[in-house]
């Protein structure tokens, strides 16, 4: 049960990093929004662990994982945030949440128990976030008036979004066994910043030999964005750490599925903060992946 009401943390906290991403991916180009991002939760957590004494130990398969998951976070936070960019995101975060599917898949054939109730819920999640963004009809997107190319777009990125986010969960997993919830988090942040510093450092060169290359590549936060950069950072930081704590002992499979209703987290908060309206096909979808997890706080 534990596992679970940390994924349900961690998925609303995503929900609200996923809204405030709305508007940064807008502002911000997405190299340098995702450095920002890793850079803030990399500062933080390297003043809390050198303060307390916790620097994560040394583990070659824990170490190794984390640099798979760092790396792949800058690939899915770069699809997810180029889905979110392009909306609504009442669209694009249900796609992405479907990460929990393979993520779940990849737990099980690796040796963690699972039960019943949990794999019906699994599918009753996945059915609800598949449905949340399937009528391209609904309110939300007649009032911005999105075509439909426009719509597969955007689900298209978030799948690729929910691939990657699927195996840099699960490594972020075997790390968290190796060496507890805070190392495996600070690892995958230091890594992440590594990958993110290569690629912006790869950017100019790549630009040399493109004429047609974008100068919107360049754009770093300025001025009030700033603070949404702030707050979207923590937020996404908050969330991968209650994911993680929530995977610690048997409770990886439960914490996948609490963290994977971010789709119904994200749709609501974008409604409130965004003023994207629901609708009654989103509003009951979202009852139907409640119903879900809570067959799977049952089992």
């Amino acid at each position: 049960m534990t596992g679970l009401l940390w994924g349900l943390l961690g998925a609303i906290l995503i929900g609200a990093s996923d809204c405030t991403a709305r508007v940064t991916s807008q502002r911000v180009s997405l190299i340098p929004l995702i450095f920002c991002v890793m850079a803030i939760s990399t500062v933080i957590l390297t003043v809390v662990l050198v303060s307390t004494n916790t620097l994560p130990q040394w583990h070659l398969g824990a170490w190794a994982a984390s640099a798979l998951s760092g790396a792949l976070n800058i690939v899915a936070l770069f699809f997810l945030y180029k889905a979110l960019s392009y909306g609504p995101v009442s669209v694009a975060s249900p796609a992405a949440s479907s990460f929990a599917v393979f993520l779940v898949i990849l737990n099980a054939l690796s040796g963690e128990p699972w039960t019943a109730y949990q794999a019906l819920a699994v599918v009753m999640v996945f059915i609800g976030v598949v449905m949340l963004s399937a009528k391209s009809e609904d309110n939300a997107v007649e009032a911005h008036q999105y075509s439909k190319q426009w719509l597969k777009r955007t689900s298209l990125l978030a799948t690729g979004a929910a691939i990657t986010i699927s195996f840099r969960m699960f490594f972020a997993q075997e790390a968290t066994a190796e060496l507890g919830a805070s190392s495996a988090l600070y690892l995958n942040r230091l890594f992440a910043l590594i990958t993110c510093t290569i690629v912006l450092f790869a950017i100019p060169v790549v630009q040399r030999f493109n004429t047609k290359s974008d100068t919107v590549a360049n754009l770093w936060p300025s001025g009030k964005i700033i603070w949404f950069v702030l707050l979207q950072g923590l937020l996404e930081m908050a969330a991968l750490a209650a994911f993680l704590y929530g995977s610690e002992g048997d409770g990886r499979v439960a914490a996948t599925i609490g963290f994977s209703t971010f789709a119904a987290a994200t749709t609501l908060i974008a409604w409130i903060a965004l003023k994207e309206p629901i609708g009654w096909w989103r509003g009951m979808w979202i009852l139907f992946i409640s119903a879900g997890v809570m067959i799977a706080s049952v089992g």
